[in-house]
């Protein structure tokens, strides 16, 4: 995007003209939200802009980026802003293609569902049914979860003892299953992929995500039932980069819901995404074993007092914190 185009929308959202000096262009701090912190601080100090790589930073309250994205959408998201990220993401992904290195290709299994599968929406006698519901109980879960999530169980073969979790795309086609085993077994993982290798570069249950809206991103299945609206899940300890380019493209802000072992990590992603402009918001997990053991209630009441993290400072407030 040309430089001067830059300037005129960044003129446009911040309703400054500013003072240009060469490659750089220097507004006042706005009010708000990038002037948080001191209210004396508000509306002053010198936001830089370099029109050439960029980069900004607020002298005045620390906010401060790699791209303009989250400075062009300070009063909404409009074309411009819309155009500069999706310019953005094409240059990272020539980037991304330039760096290739050729490797052997993976072969993954293709997910389907067990043959034994059954779904815990048909009521059953069986001591299996029964357990596996037990075991959803005992979690805050019932009926209305297995219809949402369109979950089955196995009594035999390779999945027995499990509850059955299918992924959809967007399509509404199979893109992932797991089982999660509801017997307390010390041999038995409590989660298996079927079939073992799979492709875990997908957006868990892409079809039931509204991309206009707020995503919230948890570790395991059991904590995305209990986060219920516009829920997904990491891969193991992976972000998978299907989840990150929907997310980039889609310019929804991100809520991180994630257990305290999982802390550092959670302060990457949180990173990553601010580098593509992305507002992300921490969810506090504390008092708590983990998401799962909360009720939907409580998550909820969490998510709505959720920390916005905003720029490093932020980022850095929070390692010192915790």
């Amino acid at each position: 995007m040309r430089q001067e185009v830059k300037l005129a929308a960044l003129r446009t959202a911040l309703r400054q003209e500013g003072v240009v000096k060469g490659d750089e262009v220097v507004f006042f701090c706005p009010d708000p939200p990038i002037g948080h912190g001191n209210p004396r601080n508000r509306s002053v100090g010198q936001l830089s802009v370099n029109l050439k790589h960029d980069w900004f930073n607020c002298w005045s309250c620390g906010f401060k980026g790699r791209n303009i994205y989250r400075l062009l959408t300070v009063r909404g998201k409009t074309k411009v802003s819309q155009e500069y990220l999706q310019e953005l993401e094409d240059q990272r992904a020539d980037s991304r293609r330039c760096q290739v290195v050729s490797v052997p290709e993976k072969v993954y299994d293709t997910p389907v569902l067990p043959k034994e599968f059954k779904s815990l929406s048909v009521p059953s006698r069986s001591p299996y049914y029964r357990a596996a519901m037990a075991y959803m109980a005992s979690r805050g879960m019932g009926l209305s979860d297995v219809l949402r999530w369109k979950l089955g169980y196995c009594e035999s073969g390779e999945m027995s003892g499990r509850i059955i979790i299918p992924s959809f795309d967007a399509y509404g086609e199979l893109n992932f299953c797991v089982g999660r085993a509801f017997y307390e077994v010390e041999q038995m993982k409590r989660y298996r992929p079927y079939p073992w290798h799979q492709c875990k570069d997908i957006v868990w249950n892409d079809y039931l995500i509204d991309w206009t809206q707020p995503v919230v991103v948890t570790e395991g299945p059991f904590d995305a039932f209990v986060a219920e609206d516009n829920a997904t899940i990491l891969q193991g300890t992976i972000l998978p980069e299907a989840l990150v380019r929907k997310v980039v493209l889609s310019g929804v802000d991100v809520y991180f819901a994630m257990d305290a072992d999982a802390f550092k990590r959670q302060l990457e992603y949180i990173e990553l995404f601010l580098s593509y402009g992305i507002g992300c918001r921490y969810v506090s997990i504390r008092g708590k074993k983990d998401l799962g053991s909360m009720t939907k209630a409580e998550f909820q009441e969490r998510k709505a007092s959720a920390r916005l993290i905003r720029s490093e400072l932020d980022i850095l407030k929070m390692r010192v914190l915790a």
